[in-house]
């Protein structure tokens, strides 16, 4: 069990690229020792057998899907694995398998990671990459956890900002919780009066607090929602359609022209025109919510995805310019992988379908081709 724990930690340290020369070379003698097969606990088997379902859905007409196997996630990325399984020895015997040493030969690019920057309404900004725990400035305090922001200005307005790579967990006046993913901002007050309402771009997952006399809005680029207490999920990019999906409660999205109401497992659609702007009539569908709250679960999860939309997605999380090169086959894909992985080790997954990648680590560019 002891050694277990020390395998574990070594290779959670290779995966975020933090392991010394010496741990790696006691990775690799470890590695190439034994067999490695993975005891996945008894309470952890409704994880697995969810992962093996989404991945392995029927194929489309217009064109085929390729299925990323959970088998194919387990030989390329050990390490995400272990994550939520423990390992147990085996008999030992000699095997020629090579540690993994994309990371360590600096070819590959890290998974973002928690952060942010914090703009008060005076104009001070705070990196809360590098920021201490503690009280950050009156009404802000940052724990391991979360950013909590408690003041008395209902007018005075912070803006919460993650870049690519980062992503960010808030506590708002009223204890409403938000994750903030990469690329996305969110402006709130210190505290809320009449009217409980923020405004976001990119995507965010609210836990809303109830409160029957103050309805809490959200208002995004092109569309508002409008919820007394519960959970969802809005993805509002520049030039993308705008989505919220709904958890659990009730919400009404309104445009400029129309409105719906959604009930839990419900999505509303409005879609980006040609020049990325929307607000118009609303498009209301089941949602396929473990999808859409993916990132805020840790995945990095698509279904039935081009690989144009999943590199959305890469760009976003790993900081990386994306250039294709060559005609891509209309292919889609269907996969799911823990966004604590570098990103050799996703795109590993997308070979057995014969599209094929160069990263350039240096200028954080990713290269496409068939």
């Amino acid at each position: 069990m002891e050694e277990n724990e020390r395998i574990r930690t070594l290779a959670q340290k290779w995966l975020d690229g933090s392991i010394t020369p010496e741990e790696e070379r006691e990775y690799a003698d470890w590695y190439n020792r034994t067999e490695g097969t993975l005891d996945v606990p008894e309470d952890r088997e409704a994880i697995k057998a969810r992962m093996m379902r989404n991945i392995a859905e029927g194929l489309p007409r217009e064109h085929k899907t390729y299925r990323l196997w959970w088998a194919a996630a387990a030989a390329v990325a050990l390490t995400a694995i272990i994550g939520y399984a423990t390992l147990r020895r085996t008999t030992p015997e000699k095997t020629d398998k090579p540690v993994p040493a994309i990371a360590a030969a600096g070819k590959d690019i890290l998974p973002g990671k928690t952060g942010a920057l914090l703009t008060l309404a005076n104009g001070q900004t705070i990196l809360l990459d590098t920021a201490r725990n503690g009280q950050l400035a009156q009404a802000v305090t940052k724990t391991n956890t979360a950013l909590t922001v408690q003041g008395q200005s209902e007018t005075a307005y912070n803006t919460l900002t993650t870049p690519r790579a980062r992503q960010e967990q808030l506590v708002l006046s009223d204890g409403t919780k938000v994750w903030l993913d990469a690329e996305s901002s969110i402006r709130f007050p210190e505290t809320f009066g009449a009217q409980r309402r923020v405004e976001i771009e990119g995507q965010a997952y609210f836990e809303v607090a109830r409160d029957a006399s103050r309805p809490f809005i959200v208002a995004t680029p092109r569309t508002t929602v409008r919820v007394l207490g519960t959970s969802f999920n809005v993805s509002a990019y520049s030039g993308e359609n705008t989505v919220t999906t709904l958890v659990e409660g009730s919400v009404r999205v309104a445009t400029a022209t129309d409105s719906v109401q959604l009930v839990p497992g419900q999505q509303s659609i409005d879609e980006a025109g040609s020049q990325g702007l929307g607000g118009g009539s609303l498009r209301k569908t089941p949602a396929d919510v473990e999808l859409s709250t993916a990132w805020k679960n840790g995945l990095t999860a698509f279904r039935k995805a081009s690989i144009q939309t999943i590199m959305q997605q890469v760009r976003r999380w790993y900081d990386v310019d994306v250039e294709y090169k060559g005609r891509l086959p209309e292919r889609t894909f269907t996969g799911e992988i823990p966004r604590a992985a570098n990103l050799s080790q996703l795109l590993k997954l997308f070979e057995i379908s014969n599209i094929h990648f160069t990263i350039d680590a240096e200028h954080k560019k990713l290269v496409v081709m068939p």
